[in-house]
C-alpha cells in the first residue's frame, strides 16, 4: 500500500466537495463511470431502521482505473488525463476534464473507498483507492493482485452525516433524467439504474425540439454556435436551464425564469464556448457578459417555443368553435402579424374556457359575442388580457360585489393608479438597495449625475409632507427660494457663505408649511448626499456643519419662523461621527440642535431611510399583497431612471439595437 497527497491547500479542496445539491455529487460519480466506457451504471441507497440514508454505492462495468493511473489521477488536480484525450477508448466523448469529481464524493459522506478492477495483458487486476474527508487530500492505493472479476468500479460512500433523505424521492430521479437525458439519447446503448429503477428519458418524454441559434456573436467580440434544445417532460420540473457542450454534456444550470403554465420541461443551451470555459477551469457564470449574451438569446427562443405550443394545445377547442362558426377569425392569416395575433387569441381563448365552466355549454350565440369581445381586447392590449382574465373570473363572489360597490365611488382608473403607485414605491425602494447596497454599482455610482438625478424625481423617500424646492443650488439660491415660499424677496444679493468664505451647493432642498393656530411656520430639509462607497466622515460632517452654521447666522435667516434641518445621508457612519452621534439625552444621529430649536443636524444611513420609508408603506403593500423582487425592482429603475444608471445595471444586451429586444411572453 502506498498514500499519496494532492499537492493543493486544504480550503481550496474542502470548496470542491461543495455542491448545489447531494443528487449533483451523485451524477458526477456517475459521469466517471460513463467517461470509463461504462455500458451499465447502478446507484445503490442503503437505509436505516429509521429511513435515513447510510451509505451509497455507485458500481460500473467500465475498464476501471489502471493502477499506473491512480497516482497522477488522484494526486494532481486539474491535471486530469481527460483534458488531453477528447475521446474514451470506445470513442464516446468525455463529460469530466479538471480531475475534481473524486472530491464531489465527500460531499456525500466521511469515508469513500474506490474498489477497481481493470485489464492489464489480458488478465485482470484489482485494488482499492480510499480516502477519509477528516485528511481531506490524502488517499491510500491498495497493492494490485489479480482477479476472477469482470472489469469496473464500485464506488463506496460510508459515514453519512448529513440529512440526505432528498435522494430517496422522485424529484431525484427527474434531475437525473434531466442531467443525462442528452447523453442517452446520443447512446442509446447504456444503461443507468437509480434505486433498481432505470433512467429513461423517453419513458416520460413528451416532446423534444431542437432550434439552431446560429453564429452568436459575444460581447468580448467572439462568436459561437448555439443550439437550444426543449425537452417537455410527463412529470413535475423545476425547469432548468443547462449549460452544455456542443455534444449536450451538462456543465452548468441556471433557472430560465420563463411563465409557461402547463408545461414542465428542462432546456439545454449547447456550445462549444462552454466547453472552453470549464477546460479553463472558468465558471459558467451569469455575470460572464458572454454567458449573459447566449443566455439572453436561448431565453428568447424559448419564449417563441412555448408561445407556439400553447397555441398547438388551443387548436383542438378552436377547430370545434370555427365548426360552431363562433370563431371570430375567417380564413388563414394574411400576415406574420396576423398570426401572432391569433396565437394569443387562441391561449387567452382556452383559458376562458378553462376558467368559465358554464362557457363551453352557453349558445353559440353568445360563445360568438364572449369571443368577438375578447378579440377586440387582444387586438387592443394583448400583453395584459391574459392576466386581468385569470384574476377577474377567479375572484370569489364576495370580492366581486366588494368590486362593484367600489366602482360606484371610484373608477377603476383611479383604483389601478393608486395600486400602481404604491408598487412603483416598493419596487424603487427595492431598486435603490440594489443601487445602493450592491457590491458592483455601488463602486461606480457617481454622487450627482446619477445617484443625485434619480432622488430629485423620488423626493417622496424623505417624507411624504415635503416637496423638492431647490435641486442642486447655492445657499444663496436656497435663500432666495426659502423668502418666496414666504412671500418676501431680498434686495440683498450678497452669497450666503461659510466660515471659511466659500459658498456652499446643496444637493437637495424640501420644504414644508407646518399649519399653527395664529401663524404659519416652515420647515426646510436640505440632504447632503454621498455615494455609497463614501462614509460619512469628519470631512462630510464638517461640510453639512458649515451648511448649517451658515444659515444659522446669516441676517436674512432671522426671525422667519422656520426649522432648518440638515441631513449628511451614505451608506455607511465613520466612528468618530458615530460617537457624537450617539449620546446620551438624544436621539441617535443628531449632531447638532441649537437653543432656539432652529437648526438641526443629523446623520443618516441608506438603510435607516428605506427601511423609515418601507414602513410607512407596509399597511398598503400588506393590503396589496405585492412583493418587490430584484427584476421588477430594475424593470422600474429602467424604465423610469435608465439615463442615470450605472452600465452594471442596464438591460442586458441594450447595447445591441439591430436585435429585436422585446420582451414578449407569458
Amino acid at each position: 500500500m502506498k498514500q499519496i497527497q494532492v499537492r493543493v491547500q486544504s480550503d481550496h479542496l474542502e470548496r470542491m466537495t461543495g455542491v448545489k445539491s447531494p443528487i449533483h455529487a451523485i451524477a458526477e460519480l456517475i459521469w466517471n463511470a460513463l467517461d470509463a466506457d461504462a455500458t451499465e451504471v447502478k446507484v445503490e441507497i442503503t437505509t436505516g431502521l429509521l429511513g435515513g440514508v447510510e451509505e451509497i454505492i455507485v458500481s460500473d462495468n467500465g475498464h476501471g482505473i489502471d493502477y499506473l493511473q491512480a497516482e497522477p489521477a488522484f494526486s494532481n488536480l486539474g491535471g486530469s488525463w481527460k483534458r488531453s484525450t477528447p475521446q474514451s477508448r470506445n470513442r464516446r466523448r468525455m463529460h469530466g476534464k479538471a480531475g475534481q469529481g473524486r472530491f464531489r464524493a465527500f460531499a456525500l459522506g466521511e469515508q469513500v473507498e474506490w474498489r477497481t478492477a481493470y485489464e492489464k495483458h489480458e488478465k485482470n487486476y484489482k485494488y482499492t483507492i480510499d480516502g477519509d474527508r477528516r485528511t481531506l487530500g490524502t488517499f491510500n492505493i491498495g497493492d494490485e493482485t489479480p482477479s476472477r472479476n469482470s472489469t469496473g468500479t464500485i464506488v463506496h460512500v460510508k459515514g453519512v452525516t448529513k440529512n440526505l433523505g432528498s435522494l430517496l424521492t422522485d424529484k431525484a430521479r427527474q434531475e437525473l433524467t434531466e442531467q443525462f437525458a442528452l447523453y442517452l439519447h446520443q447512446y442509446p446503448d447504456i444503461t443507468i439504474w437509480y434505486l433498481d429503477k432505470r433512467i429513461n428519458p423517453s419513458d416520460i418524454e413528451k416532446q423534444r425540439d431542437d432550434y439552431d441559434l446560429g453564429p452568436i456573436i459575444l460581447k468580448s467580440g467572439k462568436k459561437t454556435d448555439v443550439v437550444l434544445t426543449v425537452i417537455e417532460w410527463d412529470a413535475l420540473t423545476d425547469r432548468n436551464l443547462y449549460m452544455c457542450d456542443a455534444f449536450g454534456f451538462a456543465l452548468e444550470e441556471f433557472k430560465p425564469g420563463i411563465h409557461a403554465p402547463g408545461f414542465n420541461f428542462t432546456a439545454y443551451l449547447k456550445s462549444d464556448f462552454f466547453r472552453q470555459l470549464s477546460d479553463d477551469n472558468q465558471m459558467i457564470s451569469e455575470l460572464n457578459p458572454d454567458v449573459e449574451q447566449i443566455i439572453y438569446f436561448g431565453k428568447r427562443m424559448l419564449k417563441q417555443h412555448f408561445r407556439g405550443r400553447a397555441a398547438e394545445m388551443a387548436a383542438e377547442i378552436v377547430d370545434e368553435w370555427i365548426e360552431e362558426e363562433v370563431y371570430p377569425y375567417e380564413g388563414p392569416p394574411e400576415n406574420v402579424l396576423e398570426e401572432a395575433e391569433r396565437q394569443v387569441f387562441d391561449v387567452l381563448a382556452l383559458n376562458l374556457n378553462e376558467y368559465l365552466p358554464d362557457f363551453e355549454r352557453s349558445d353559440n350565440k353568445s360563445k360568438k359575442i364572449t369571443l368577438q369581445l375578447l378579440k377586440q381586447a387582444v387586438e387592443e392590449s394583448p400583453q395584459a388580457v391574459q392576466r386581468i382574465l385569470v384574476d377577474v373570473l377567479d375572484l370569489p363572489k364576495e370580492k366581486r360585489t366588494e368590486l362593484a360597490k367600489l366602482l360606484e365611488k371610484t373608477s377603476l382608473t383611479a383604483i389601478i393608479n393608486a395600486s400602481k403607485k404604491v408598487a412603483d414605491r416598493l419596487n424603487f425602494l427595492k431598486g435603490l438597495e440594489i443601487l445602493v447596497f450592491n457590491p458592483e454599482s455601488k463602486e461606480t455610482l457617481k454622487e450627482r449625475k446619477q445617484l443625485h438625478k434619480i432622488l430629485a424625481e423620488e423626493s417622496w423617500i424623505f417624507g411624504e409632507e415635503f416637496n423638492l424646492s431647490v435641486n442642486d443650488k447655492s445657499l444663496n439660491t436656497v435663500l432666495q427660494k426659502h423668502l418666496e415660499l414666504l412671500g418676501r424677496t431680498s434686495e440683498n444679493e450678497q452669497p450666503v457663505l461659510r466660515e471659511n468664505g466659500s459658498t456652499g451647493i446643496v444637493d437637495l432642498m424640501l420644504s414644508r408649511r407646518i399649519p399653527q393656530p395664529r401663524k404659519e411656520e416652515r420647515e426646510h430639509l436640505v440632504i447632503e448626499l454621498k455615494r455609497p462607497s463614501q462614509p460619512i466622515d469628519a470631512g462630510v460632517e464638517t461640510q453639512i456643519s458649515s451648511y448649517a452654521f451658515a444659515v444659522a447666522n446669516d441676517e436674512r435667516f432671522k426671525d422667519t419662523d422656520t426649522r432648518w434641518i440638515f441631513w449628511a445621508v451614505s451608506n455607511d457612519v465613520a466612528e468618530s461621527v458615530r460617537k457624537k452621534a450617539k449620546q446620551r439625552n438624544r436621539p441617535e444621529g443628531l449632531l447638532y440642535d441649537d437653543d432656539e430649536g432652529r437648526v438641526f443636524i443629523w446623520v443618516k444611513s441608506w438603510g435607516q431611510i428605506i427601511e423609515s420609508a418601507r414602513a410607512r408603506l407596509e399597511f398598503f403593500q400588506e393590503q396589496l399583497q405585492y412583493s418587490a423582487d430584484d427584476e421588477s425592482a430594475l424593470a422600474y429603475l429602467r424604465k423610469i431612471h435608465e439615463q442615470y444608471l450605472p452600465k452594471v445595471l442596464m438591460e442586458p444586451g441594450s447595447d445591441d439595437p439591430p436585435f429585436d429586444l422585446d420582451d414578449d411572453g407569458f
